[in-house]
């Protein structure tokens, strides 16, 4: 009625496209080009509800920020984002993983090795069980940076010559 489905299939396409720009700038991020990641964030919608999936922008924003070595607008935007989680509608304990996955990004980008005490005042006590935070989540947002690379395990230890069948070596 009076173009109130209208309006929810345009904010319906506009999130869908929002999520298509974060997952790229993420992919992009991951991909260590900070620069893909501000292009394709460039491509989302410009007014798109924090609480859909704004937040996922944000975060992307402030990882590319962050990548950037702009600490201090990352680092703000970081707050910003943990302040409000609240008004999401993520579970409690995506919240919480979300809350904890900033605090250790703030951890790695600033100089002392203290995030900020805005971000630590809101990952102080606060509890999550990680068996409940979504796997997109956990895929998209890894707590640990993992090496690309990482080292093959050596091959197995050929027999001797001289061993028997029964002899372990």
């Amino acid at each position: 009625m009076f173009g109130l489905g209208k309006l929810a299939e345009r904010r319906r396409v506009e999130t869908e496209e929002a999520g298509r720009a974060a997952e790229a700038a993420l992919d992009a991020l991951a991909a260590d080009d900070p620069d893909a990641a501000r292009k394709a964030l460039r491509s989302a919608p410009k007014k798109v509800a924090f609480a859909d999936i704004g937040w996922k922008l944000a975060l992307a924003s402030a990882l590319a920020d962050l990548a950037d070595g702009k600490r201090k607008p990352g680092l703000a935007k970081l707050v910003e984002i943990v302040a409000s989680l609240d008004d999401t509608s993520l579970g409690k304990d995506d919240k919480g993983y979300l809350r904890l996955f900033a605090l250790y990004r703030a951890i790695e980008a600033s100089k002392d090795g203290k995030p900020p005490a805005e971000l630590r005042a809101h990952a102080e006590n606060f509890r999550f069980d990680h068996t409940l935070v979504s796997s997109e989540l956990k895929t998209r947002f890894p707590l640990k940076k993992t090496e690309a690379h990482a080292e093959a395990a050596p091959p197995p230890m050929s027999v001797p010559p001289e061993a028997d069948e029964d002899d372990p070596f």
